[in-house]
């Protein structure tokens, strides 16, 4: 079973509650032991109401609870295996023993059955103190929170200042910044409005360390709302929003006038409000964020907002049975103003009737839900969102909507093995229609009855432990009241059976986990499987037959490696063939895990400057910071554990730079290999290249409003080297992207939008990666690729 990697843990108990919730059990959850023991300070006193969070080798949530007034704490049926323990005390987090992040944290080894005591100290403590002051001099009232900045580290603690402006914070050693917040402002130490400006300060235990901070000049927003005919509107709730993100909010008094207080001088403030938790009103008249006014706060004045509400409408209606009369009640009903993505809800009453009023003006979908949640259906008849009609709704008017709720369809679908014919048994099938449909079985056959009509995608998936693959996205039209049935082919894949040992003793290794991956994907993923057992086994999960490379993410001890016929290595060209055969597990070279070594450096732009909050990384992942990557910090300092001693490429991303591989390569196999040494630290320092650019328009003649996203892949690696989506484009869908020069991409893309589904391709006309069409990046300048999406 794959596992879903947790990246940073959270600063509080309630970030593993959390966890919980979303992660999948472990797949070892049959059975487990208890760990207990005290958490006491640094003089030895119990700390009470601390989080304690148990962890697996590879990072996966297992269990959590508080000590109580004594200090103490017991975790029952925690998963056997490998378990790390974490400690928060009011945002002071650590790892037992004394260690401020996970990858430093012991591995303790928790038998079935059994009882481990571990006992934690608290690290001595340091003070964080200062005071925040007026322009003046007197002291200022705000909100003070203390944010960790080692990396890896997980720490939030806030305060609030006194009358004379002082505060004080106890915090674990190591590097903090300061925010400041009051009113609708907020501002990081010294007197700069972005966590990335903000001065890095250092905590040492037993001593104090003082940073005051003067509040930055301000100016004020505010202003008076009213309703369609001109009154005062009391009551409503008034959002300010920078950059679409809120800072502040007010409610109007009884003279319908606000106040957001004290903002910071800045472009780019939107307000909106609403009226008992009711739809969202863009200032000025406007019924989604797109159309709203974008105001500029100037220090020193006030910025006046007045606005009216819109005259609203009423819509109503009555949904009837199948038999076309017979009410329905109970069901939901949400009603979506087309592009705002913040629907509305109500209920059907006994007489299948519905209203809503202070709808605004514009065009609308309606959607009927079931009572219980399985189904929902869009007015008229219709199974999704993509058939629905769009209803007008104009100021002041009193729209009726009804509709007759459809038979709901069957499908059946029968599994077999494509090359013989033969029933496949025990499977599940999904059904990817609005509430999605769902059924497994021993047979080979699922029935899933009470399904929209329409167009959805439907995945079979077999039952763990089988070699066939699952089939996934198979197109299937539902009729309403009708049974339709599909016979789905399922194909045969291989398993790979891994020992691992420890290269230097011969002595079996476990808990390391691996993923099995193809050279044109240097996307590690973020979930993997087939963990070895206390004997080093491990076989994976069936894939389809081809030519694979293994990659082993070690346990503690040990660095990670792609696995080569006879050693570890970082570069996956060098890492050992593999031949999954269809029905048949084949054997992996054994995998020699060594000690792990670090590589850490500063990342600098093109002038010298460091570079905070850069992506370093050892795979090519998008979208942040990964289990495979890592963040500078303020002074753009990184570090990297965890690596086996082999040469490895890596890949620095930032905000407006290319992304490129050492060595300023945007092919990772011409990439410069970093050396690891085991037990030791290589420092490699980058400054990121002066960029290419590549240009252009996209248009999308189906859809011109539609939502899209373009990527561009190394043509040679399948690397994703730079990405651009509609929300950055300009008015003519024009776009510009950094990259680095010198090398060939491919171009993916996606969209969709309110009448159409999600849709992807690849440039130009192409179905795949292999077929698109290979655009040439300069070293330096530009090139132009126009872009129509199909």
């Amino acid at each position: 079973m794959g596992r879903s990697r947790l990246v940073r843990a959270g600063s509080a108990i309630a970030a593993g509650l959390l966890a919980a919730a979303a992660l999948s059990a472990p797949a070892s959850a049959a059975g487990g032991g208890t760990i207990q023991g005290t958490f006491t300070s640094a003089a030895d006193a119990p700390i009470a109401n601390a989080g304690v969070v148990a962890w697996s080798a590879d990072q996966e949530w297992l269990t959590s609870t508080v000590t109580d007034a004594a200090g103490r704490y017991r975790l029952d049926e925690v998963t056997a295996g490998g378990v790390r323990l974490q400690f928060d005390d009011q945002g002071r987090v650590q790892w037992a023993p004394g260690a401020r992040h996970s990858e430093a944290a012991a591995l303790h080894s928790l038998a079935e059955g059994g009882t481990l005591t571990v006992d934690e100290r608290q690290l001595a403590t340091g003070t964080l103190q200062g005071r925040f002051a007026e322009a003046s001099g007197a002291g200022a009232q705000a909100e003070v929170t203390v944010v960790g900045n080692d990396p890896g580290v997980s720490s939030r603690q806030s305060v609030s200042t006194d009358a004379a402006g002082a505060w004080s914070v106890e915090a674990l050693p190591g590097s903090y910044k300061v925010s400041f917040r009051w009113g609708s402002s907020e501002q990081w130490a010294v007197r700069q409005t972005s966590d990335t400006d903000a001065k890095a300060v250092t905590v040492t235990a037993g001593r104090t360390t003082s940073l005051d901070e003067q509040k930055l000049a301000t100016g004020t927003a505010g202003g008076r709302i009213t309703d369609a005919a001109g009154a005062p509107l009391t009551g409503a709730y008034v959002s300010l929003s920078r950059d679409d993100m809120p800072v502040g909010s007010a409610f109007t008094a009884d003279d319908g006038s606000y106040s957001f207080g004290e903002v910071l001088p800045g472009t780019d403030y939107t307000v909106s409000f609403s009226v008992n938790g009711g739809a969202r009103q863009y200032v000025p008249g406007a019924t989604v964020r797109e159309r709203a006014q974008r105001f500029t706060i100037v220090a020193g004045r006030l910025t006046t907002i007045d606005d009216r509400l819109l005259e609203v409408a009423t819509m109503s209606g009555r949904l009837a049975g199948t038999d076309g009369s017979s009410p329905l009640a109970g069901y939901h009903v949400m009603v979506e103003l087309a592009g705002s993505g913040s629907p509305t809800y109500t209920t059907t009453g006994d007489d299948g009737r519905w209203r809503l009023s202070g709808v605004y003006p514009g065009d609308y979908r309606v959607a009927f839900i079931s009572p219980d949640y399985q189904r929902e259906q869009y007015a008229y008849g219709q199974g999704s969102p993509a058939g629905a009609d769009l209803i007008t709704v104009a100021p002041g008017a009193s729209v009726t909507v009804d509709d007759t709720w459809v038979p709901g369809a069957t499908l059946v679908v029968k599994a077999v093995d494509a090359a013989t014919g033969a029933p496949v048994k025990n499977i599940c099938v999904w059904v990817f229609a609005p509430r999605d449909g769902r059924g497994c079985s021993d047979s080979s056959q699922v029935t899933v009855e009470n399904q929209p009509a329409g167009e959805f995608p439907v995945s079979v998936s077999p039952a763990g432990g089988s070699n066939y693959l699952p089939e996934y996205h198979r197109r299937v039209r539902l009729v309403p009241g009708k049974t339709t049935t599909v016979t789905v082919p399922l194909t045969q894949g291989g398993t790979v059976a891994i020992t691992t040992i420890a290269r230097a003793t011969g002595a079996a290794v476990r808990d390391t986990c691996f993923l099995l991956k193809q050279i044109g994907d240097g996307s590690l993923g973020d979930s993997y499987g087939a963990c070895s057992d206390a004997a080093g086994k491990s076989i994976t999960q069936a894939i389809a037959a081809g030519t694979y490379e293994l990659f082993a993410i070690a346990p503690t001890g040990y660095g990670h490696q792609w696995v080569g016929s006879r050693s570890g290595t970082g570069d996956q060209r060098a890492a050992a063939r593999i031949v999954v055969k269809a029905g048949r597990t084949v054997t992996a070279p054994k995998v020699l895990l060594d000690p792990p070594g670090t590589i850490t450096g500063v990342v600098s732009d093109a002038t010298g400057k460091p570079l905070p909050g850069a992506e370093v990384a050892y795979s090519a992942e998008t979208g942040g910071v990964t289990s495979w990557s890592t963040e500078t910090d303020a002074q753009g300092r990184y570090r990297i554990n965890k690596l086996g001693p082999y040469g490895w490429p890596l890949l620095f991303s930032s905000a407006g730079h290319p992304r490129e591989w050492s060595g300023h390569q945007g092919n990772r196999f011409q990439a410069k290999l970093v050396p690891v040494v085991a037990g030791g630290n290589t420092t490699y320092n980058f400054r990121t290249a002066i960029p290419a650019r590549l240009r252009g328009t996209v248009t999308v003649p189906s859809a011109p409003r539609a939502t899209w996203r373009i990527h561009a892949k190394n043509a040679v690696t399948g690397d994703e080297m730079a990405s651009f989506d509609s929300s950055s484009a300009d008015d003519g869908g024009g776009y510009s992207m950094p990259l680095i020069g010198g090398q060939r991409v491919r171009i993916s893309w996606s969209f969709y939008g309110d009448s159409v589904p999600w849709t992807e391709g690849w440039h130009d006309n192409a179905t795949d990666f292999g077929s698109a069409t290979r655009v040439n990046i300069p070293a330096y300048g530009s090139r132009r690729a126009d872009l129509v999406l199909r």
